[in-house]
């Protein structure tokens, strides 16, 4: 499996601050994601145009999953973007896809998402936990790059989009709970408001 952090976004929320560099109980986000994520993964992709802002965190990695820093092909156009470029970079079929700003990324719900979408037959797998669907920690595969490209093709950057068109296996919360996956691994810090409850910390800028 390919584990793909995407860490494309302009952070506009957080003024500009990286949300993949935020600091939580020692480490940041992005350190945290990679052991995680390598914990599972054959190799491990960041999707960004900044490679010089993570190399640093990179080269402090002493998982064994290699890790590729890679561009968006398409900058600015969101994370369904940020999925074409991982899609067609990664060396593996099945992909674990999550956003730069979840620190509880968790490789047992993965394991789980990845066990129910092989046993299927389908194309991808994400949790519905409180009602919504969570694309941004979820299970693909590199077959559903046709669909990426066509969506960005017709400027419809939605993710959902991508669930609507592919064959996807939706992976409950009493699911989880039978596997002893906690559902905080959807959570995701998305403004400097949040990042204060975390942490008891108020970001400067």
């Amino acid at each position: 499996m390919t584990g793909v952090i995407l860490a494309g976004g302009q952070n506009r929320r957080m003024g500009g601050q990286s949300k993949a560099l935020l600091m939580y109980e020692g480490d940041t986000f992005l350190a945290r994601q990679l052991a995680e994520l390598g914990s599972l993964c054959t190799e491990l992709l960041i999707v960004t145009q900044e490679p010089e802002r993570y190399e640093a965190v990179v080269h402090a990695f002493s998982g064994e999953s290699p890790v590729r820093i890679i561009p968006d092909q398409q900058p600015g156009r969101g994370p369904l973007a940020g999925f074409q470029a991982a899609m067609k970079s990664a060396s593996y079929e099945e992909l674990w896809i999550v956003g730069c700003d979840m620190p509880w990324v968790d490789a047992e719900a993965a394991k789980a998402l990845s066990e129910l979408r092989s046993s299927v037959g389908a194309d991808a797998a994400v949790a519905k936990i409180d009602g919504r669907l969570h694309p941004l920690h979820g299970i693909y595969l590199k077959n559903c790059l046709p669909e990426v490209e066509r969506l960005l093709a017709a400027n419809d950057l939605r993710l959902m989009g991508l669930l609507d068109a592919v064959t996807l296996q939706v992976v409950d919360e009493l699911f989880l709970e039978r596997k002893g996956v906690s559902k905080g691994f959807i959570r995701n810090i998305n403004d400097p408001d949040e990042y204060e409850r975390l942490t008891g910390k108020r970001l400067r800028f």
